[in-house]
């Protein structure tokens, strides 16, 4: 498998997580596009690099761990407070 299509791979990742944080107006879709653009970026990341990039996607996926779950707790407080997984209902919570 050669290095282009690996990295074709890789955006095509990155894209379908930004076109499901784009369209989706639920948080925890949201949060998984999210969590899916990352994996895309690492991918690419890891393709590029060598054994210190291995190093640098591992650090890459605590974050992205770190970070679901905040996102995924935030979640849950939007949904006992409003009783709906909407961004425009975390909109109404500001303001």
């Amino acid at each position: 498998m050669g290095i282009e299509l690996s990295i074709g791979f890789a955006v095509v990742i990155l894209f379908l997580g930004l076109y499901c944080v784009l369209t989706k107006t639920n948080l925890i879709k949201s949060a998984i596009g999210i969590s899916v653009m990352v994996k895309g970026g690492s991918l690419s990341f890891l393709i590029a690099g060598g054994a210190t990039a291995q190093v640098a996607v591992v650090l890459i996926i605590v974050v992205d761990a770190i970070i679901a779950a905040v996102l995924l707790s935030m979640a849950v407080n939007v949904y006992r407070h409003t009783g709906k997984l909407d961004i425009d209902a975390l909109k109404r919570l500001w303001g």
